[in-house]
């Protein structure tokens, strides 16, 4: 995952958090701004590194909870600052090799 996507993603999954362990499509959709970029970060975080998965409940409204991968990750994020600058050196060594 780059890293300018860190924090984006740490709003998705604190968001949540708030929720109770749950968040409403509208949630995201105010995070992510416009339909497009909704679609785009539900296709990432859901599909592409399965951080969060999405239900529907008996209220026919669609919901995002948390994988347990999902739920590891907010742990680490959630030390944004020390961890982006790590992962940023890694890769800026790694491409230099």
């Amino acid at each position: 995952m780059p890293s300018r996507n860190f924090a984006r993603t740490l709003s998705y999954l604190e968001a949540i958090d708030l929720g109770g362990g749950k968040c409403s499509r509208m949630t995201f959709y105010n995070i992510a701004g416009n339909e497009e970029n909704l679609r785009r970060w539900e296709q990432k975080l859901c599909f592409e590194w399965r951080l969060v998965s999405k239900i529907q409940e008996g209220d026919g409204r669609e919901y995002y909870r948390k994988t347990d991968l999902g739920d590891h990750l907010h742990s680490l994020l959630k030390n944004h600052a020390y961890l982006g600058t790590l992962f940023e050196e890694l890769v800026r060594d790694r491409l230099r090799s």
